[in-house]
């Protein structure tokens, strides 16, 4: 190897390590601008899931967003976006027995996820 291809070399080297040093910099400082608030914690009638329904807003640029999310009763709530509804307008929930829960929610707001099945339980939703 020539002198100058070992000095190319390691100066590509090096700006390689510094972009990668600067980019987990960034995601260090900026990782979790979105919060979730919740508002309300409904467990199923024998206690082996729970809904969430809660807030979760990313920052000042982003409204919030009511949203819900069906988890075992021994898995721990996320900083995560909603892994069953998420809408643009508060809604409700009811279970109606262990395996099936109903969404009721605004015919009118904009709805971004609507899954009818979530951890081997059956969502039906209703817009009023």
């Amino acid at each position: 190897m020539t002198k100058r291809f070992k000095t190319i070399l390691m100066t590509l080297i090096v700006i390689f390590l510094l972009l990668m040093a600067g980019k987990y910099l960034l995601d260090f400082l900026f990782a979790d601008m979105c919060g979730n608030d919740i508002k309300q914690e409904t467990p199923s009638p024998s206690g082996e899931n729970v809904a969430y329904i809660f807030e979760r807003s990313c920052g000042a640029t982003t409204g919030f967003s009511p949203q819900l999310s069906i988890l075992n009763k021994d898995d721990d709530f996320q900083n995560e976006s909603g892994n069953t509804f998420r809408s643009d307008k508060d809604f409700s929930i009811e279970w109606f027995n262990e395996n099936a829960l109903k969404v009721i929610y605004d015919k009118s707001s904009e709805t971004y996820e609507i899954d009818k099945k979530v951890n081997g339980l059956k969502i039906e939703y209703v817009g009023e």
